[in-house]
């Protein structure tokens, strides 16, 4: 039995069949699914979705968006994240990916979302897209961190082992499946079980075996596989495992 630790069907992707999706997912095994609210607009929508009995959810202002963060905004978010079935901040963090990005304004933006998941002792998930060096120097100004989740690893391995001692776990998606995924192999070959999460990020990043088409939350299932795979490690063991570090991270009901 897994989690989909980060997804996304509040997406309008999802607005033709949403709930035969979800159905789909939990009667496949899925123990959760964590719905991410990351943008503005589909906080409410991330709300109504968490009324559901084994969905969970987290809020937070994606990096892309940093320039809609004002006081009114803040508010929102600190309801938001004051609801019972709201677990985590994020998805929060540094995108240097398009042409455009504001870095100066995505790290003020990412730190006081930070000090606001230490204020509430809630975990932070991380995205982090080709900025992970000023990621982990941001993280070296705090004396105390959050426990949380660095979303869809695409570092290195070195720098894996920076946020795994900063108490980081580290988040694999569908991308771990690729032929051309040699790094995020190796992460997963050296980092420990005990230490990863699976997540779908759907409707993003669908695993090799659903290249092209829609992620959705069932097939969480082909990360796990692949982990096996790579670890070498019985698949029931890894699903034992990785169930045991989000119910923990996320202090969900096991």
């Amino acid at each position: 039995m897994l989690i989909d630790s980060h997804a996304h069907i509040s997406d309008t992707k999802f607005n033709e069949d949403r709930q035969v999706i979800i159905d789909k997912a939990f009667n496949s095994g899925l123990k959760y699914i964590i719905e991410v609210g990351c943008e503005p607009q589909f906080w409410d929508k991330v709300v109504e979705l968490s009324k559901q009995e084994k969905i969970y959810s987290m809020f937070g202002l994606h990096p892309q968006d940093a320039d809609k963060f004002n006081d009114e905004l803040l508010s929102k978010l600190k309801t938001l994240l004051s609801n019972k079935k709201c677990v985590g901040v994020g998805e929060i963090g540094l995108d240097y990916h398009f042409e455009g990005y504001l870095k100066d304004l995505q790290k003020e933006i990412f730190i006081k979302q930070i000090n606001l998941a230490l204020e509430i002792n809630k975990p932070i998930c991380i995205h982090c897209r080709d900025a992970y060096d000023d990621m982990i120097e941001i993280f070296k100004t705090f004396k105390q961190l959050p426990k949380g989740v660095i979303h869809c690893f695409s570092g290195s391995f070195e720098q894996a082992k920076e946020v795994l001692n900063m108490g980081f776990f580290i988040g694999i998606d569908g991308p771990c499946t690729y032929p051309k995924s040699s790094k995020l192999t190796k992460v997963i070959e050296n980092v420990s079980l005990d230490k990863l999460l699976v997540e779908t990020d759907c409707p993003y990043l669908a695993p090799q075996k659903y290249r092209g088409t829609r992620n959705e939350p069932s097939y969480v299932v082909e990360v796990a596989k692949k982990i096996s795979e790579i670890k070498q490690i019985p698949f029931e063991e890894v699903c034992k495992v990785i169930t045991r570090n989000t119910i923990e991270l996320y202090k969900l009901e096991d």
